[in-house]
């Protein structure tokens, strides 16, 4: 049988937890194995002003929604600006990580596969706000630092 998870105050949700990772990011797991998805899981992200979330690179694919806040998504070697309601499609092994502007939190949706390993499913460790930390997989170096401009924009 489906559910239907109530939306509580604020960016919260009755009966989930969030996971907090050292940089103030938020993980709150809004459908999963344990509600009996067996494919997909649905989290929401809050990362905090001028944070960021971790450089990875990984099999499964991201759909992410953009709920509120401003920031900017490294896909590959560029980086895009995002807002509300911007999608985003992470491809397979594309190297990624999502950040806040300095004066606002990012909130947004992110689905994974409920299959992708316990290795992904463990909050990282962050650097301090604004600096990104590599997961194991990253190129050394490899950050959001210095905007690119998007090709045609």
């Amino acid at each position: 049988m489906g559910l239907v998870r109530r939306r509580g105050s604020g960016w919260s949700w009755d009966g989930v937890a969030p996971r907090r990772y050292e940089a103030g990011a938020e993980r709150h797991v809004l459908v999963s194995s344990a509600d009996g998805a067996a494919d997909v899981e649905l989290r929401y992200f809050r990362i905090p002003p001028g944070g960021a979330s971790a450089l990875e690179r990984h099999a499964h694919e991201h759909a992410i929604l953009v709920l509120h806040g401003r920031g900017e998504v490294l896909l590959g070697d560029v980086v895009h600006p995002v807002g509300e309601g911007d999608a985003v499609f992470v491809q397979s092994e594309e190297l990624h990580q999502l950040r806040a502007l300095d004066h606002e939190a990012l909130g947004f949706l992110c689905t994974a596969l409920v299959s992708r390993g316990l290795a992904h499913d463990r909050p990282s460790t962050s650097a301090a706000p604004g600096h990104a930390t590599e997961s194991a997989r990253a190129p050394a170096g490899d950050r959001i630092a210095k905007p690119q401009a998007a090709p045609g924009g």
